[in-house]
């Protein structure tokens, strides 16, 4: 009986020590393969804020071999497709800085082929001018009305030469306003007593309903500019007869002008208004007209110079109306 009861004792004496044994070297492994997870967790978190030379610590491979060379992998496929990302933006860069290089050629060649044009063009100017003056006999009236007409038509060829030559200079050295107060309807009116002759070309009436008294401060030069553009734009898209109408008004909010020209043509769609104003885009192409696309890009970029803005209202086959708001 006692020796039954020694042997049952010792066997489970035997037991409890197994058990214990296999105890702490369990909670050992816990703790290796906690403190591997951490080193990994730490290398995850490396990573994610960008450190792609970090790799998990090679004691992890002891324990937990697979998942550490799959993150090591993760992280070595990161770097591939960083350096391919990298790869691609050094290419990229290189293709857009080509680009910008073309496209700095085309835009010198193009003024400076301009500013040689407007030379003859202003030759042609004086020569048409001395003609209608009689310096070298008289004319008859189809040859006064042929001088007439090719005297207008120099006229929007300055127009368009000044428009790329202003639209360079805005690129090159952006635009210096000579601000002063200038009477608005003054102004406008000098506008249209030099567009009227190509309005009467085409047998086209410009009308200006005054509601504006006072002065506005801006550059008169340029004022002018953005004004005979949208007059000249509205002309070549008004019919033979037609007119169109200019007038302005106080903003009683903030004492500044509003100036609005309307034209009665054939409008403009919906989706192309918010486009009106990008460089080089022009609709003129739709209704098989010259344009450059570059007349309302400097109008916009003279107004937001000035700290205004211009605003368009078109309906098809209707009426579009340019608004211009100054600033007192």
């Amino acid at each position: 009986m006692y020796i039954l009861f020694f042997i049952t004792t010792v066997i489970l004496f035997i037991f409890l020590v197994s058990l214990s044994l296999k105890y702490k070297k369990l909670k050992q492994t816990f703790r290796n393969h906690k403190k591997s997870l951490r080193s990994i967790l730490k290398t995850i978190n490396s990573v994610r804020y960008g450190n792609l030379f970090e790799r998990v610590n090679p004691a992890s491979f002891v324990l937990l071999p697979n998942f550490s060379e799959s993150i090591n992998r993760m992280i070595e496929a990161f770097v591939d497709r960083e350096n391919m990302i990298n790869e691609y933006q050094n290419d990229l860069n290189k293709k857009i800085e080509a680009l910008k290089e073309i496209e700095q050629l085309k835009e010198d060649f193009v003024a400076t082929l301009t500013h040689d044009l407007k030379v003859p063009i202003i030759a042609e100017k004086n020569m048409l001018n001395f003609l209608l003056e009689n310096r070298f006999g008289d004319l008859n009236e189809k040859q006064r009305e042929a001088v007439v007409h090719l005297q207008n038509s120099n006229k929007e060829l300055i127009e368009l030469v000044e428009i790329i030559l202003e639209t360079y200079k805005l690129k090159e050295t952006n635009l210096k306003l000579n601000k002063e107060n200038i009477e608005l309807d003054e102004l406008i009116s000098s506008v249209i007593e030099e567009m009227t002759p190509i309005a009467e070309a085409s047998s086209q009436k410009i009308n200006f309903n005054s509601g504006y008294k006072g002065s506005v401060f801006i550059d008169k030069f340029y004022l002018k500019r953005v004004l005979k553009n949208i007059i000249l734009n509205g002309l070549s898209f008004t019919e033979s007869g037609g007119y169109l109408d200019i007038s302005t008004n106080n903003i009683p909010d903030t004492g500044g002008a509003e100036i609005k020209i309307t034209n009665y043509g054939a409008g403009i769609d919906e989706n192309e208004i918010e486009h009106i104003f990008d460089k080089y885009y022009s609709s003129a192409k739709k209704f098989r007209k010259i344009g450059t696309g570059l007349g309302l890009y400097l109008s916009n970029k003279i107004i937001e110079t000035h700290e205004g803005k211009i605003e368009v209202n078109s309906v098809e086959n209707s009426h579009t109306t340019f608004k211009i708001v100054l600033k007192k």
